[in-house]
């Protein structure tokens, strides 16, 4: 009986002891497959000098990196037939050092292939799907990058600075400067320029604000009547015969008042906004009957010191929104525009000589949001490539009213291209 209990323990022993070098050599092979993405690294990239944008150099990083996995040599052959990148997004980081994450495919030359189990589960066709990794990329040359590792989104970003309002400022999505502000204190107008840490007073009566045809709120400043940044500080006040521009360029110390000439009756929309450090635009609109008004756009070239008529708009239709992108481009949307039995459209107009001439721009709407997204926004734009979200108007309740259809455009804003949808307050909240 003993030698029998002794038999069964040398066995029970020898299957715990092989258990534990299955189980070491288990870890052992997960861990050589999860450091086996950074065992060829670390890999280098020249750039253009204009093409310092991270998404794009993580794409060529990323791209020389799987290289190895599809080429074939003489001691191994090719793993991979096919890459299809779905995704790249900088998560953290500064121009120097940054994460980007990106979400890829990869279709295997045979399904058995053992490195796809830190890859991703294998389909029946032998593609991996939503293979997700992070990049970890530095600058090591004037326009030389480095992928320095692979490895998941909580470790690359550590010790990276964070994004803000990234996506915000990509979407065109205007994001509120917090540094320079203004504030409404016992009818007062103050202004600051070091994030509220201290307040200088506008030397001008509320009413002088809100002069006019407007009929909004009066607990904050119209929108685009006023721009502040500590090069330039300017606030359109009065009406009709008597708007002004109330001007400082050294951060409230002295203030002027400029007259703009030939002005329009019951002033209702006013948007200013600088385009350079000499050029600049007032569009104003005013004598409203109904749902109809006239406008009328003013240029500076001296930084808003005197302002000339430069054209108007030859359309008389409530104005939404509108400003220029140089000194030339511009563009003015004038909300929605229904056409016999269709649904409501964007109306957006273009100009390229200044304000002179305006000419219709098409912005197109698939055909399941037609009669949703309906009014154009003012775009932004990076050189020739733009960006123009268009929202639901004022009545929109698709998804809660508050998403937008995001158009791009490669040709200063000519022509335009839906994009995507974008949720702002999601974003935000994220």
């Amino acid at each position: 009986m003993q030698n029998n209990n002794r038999k069964r323990k040398i066995v029970f022993g020898s299957i715990y002891l092989l258990f534990f070098i299955v189980a070491g050599s288990l870890v052992y092979y997960i861990q050589y497959y999860e450091e086996d993405l950074n065992d060829s690294l670390s890999l280098t990239v020249t750039v253009k000098p204009k093409e310092h944008i991270q998404e794009k150099i993580a794409s060529q990083l990323l791209t020389q990196y799987l290289q190895q996995y599809q080429e074939t040599t003489t001691s191994s052959r090719k793993r991979i037939t096919n890459v299809s990148y779905n995704e790249f997004q900088l998560l953290a980081g500064d121009e120097y050092q940054f994460a980007v994450g990106v979400t890829f495919e990869a279709k295997l030359e045979t399904g058995k292939w053992s490195a796809h189990r830190s890859w991703g589960k294998v389909q029946k066709d032998g593609t991996v799907k939503e293979i997700q990794w992070t990049l970890r990329i530095k600058q090591t040359g004037e326009n030389t990058y480095m992928l320095e590792r692979i490895e998941n989104t909580s470790q690359a970003i550590a010790g990276l600075d964070p994004l803000e309002d990234r996506y915000q400022k990509e979407a065109g999505i205007k994001v509120p400067d917090q540094n320079h502000r203004y504030e409404i204190v016992n009818e007062e107008l103050k202004v600051t320029y070091d994030h509220g840490e201290h307040w200088r007073s506008v030397p001008v009566p509320l009413y002088d604000l809100f002069a006019g045809g407007y009929s909004g709120s009066k607990q904050e400043l119209i929108e685009g009547s006023y721009v502040i940044s500590p090069e330039r500080t300017a606030f359109v006040i009065g009406d009709s015969e008597n708007v002004r521009i109330l001007l400082t360029t050294d951060k409230g110390e002295h203030w002027r008042k400029v007259p703009v000439p030939n002005s329009l009756p019951g002033i209702r929309m006013r948007l200013i906004g600088f385009t350079s450090k000499q050029d600049g635009y007032l569009i104003l609109t005013g004598d409203k009957t109904m749902s109809w008004e006239v406008n009328a756009i003013f240029k500076t070239k001296d930084g808003g010191k005197s302002w000339v008529k430069a054209g108007y708009a030859d359309e008389q239709r409530l104005i939404t929104g509108g400003g220029f992108i140089t000194d030339q481009l511009g563009f003015i949307s004038f909300g929605s525009i229904r056409v016999m039995d269709q649904p409501p459209r964007p109306s957006l107009y273009r100009t390229t000589d200044g304000g002179k001439s305006w000419a219709e721009v098409e912005v197109p709407i698939p055909v399941e949001y037609k009669g949703i997204f309906i009014e154009a926004e003012v775009p932004t734009f990076d050189g020739s490539q733009g960006t123009m979200l268009v929202n639901q108007g004022p009545s929109g309740d698709y998804q809660g009213g508050k998403v937008m259809a995001r158009h791009i455009s490669l040709d200063d804003g000519a022509t335009w291209t839906f994009a995507n949808i974008v949720d702002p307050d999601q974003m935000m909240d994220n």
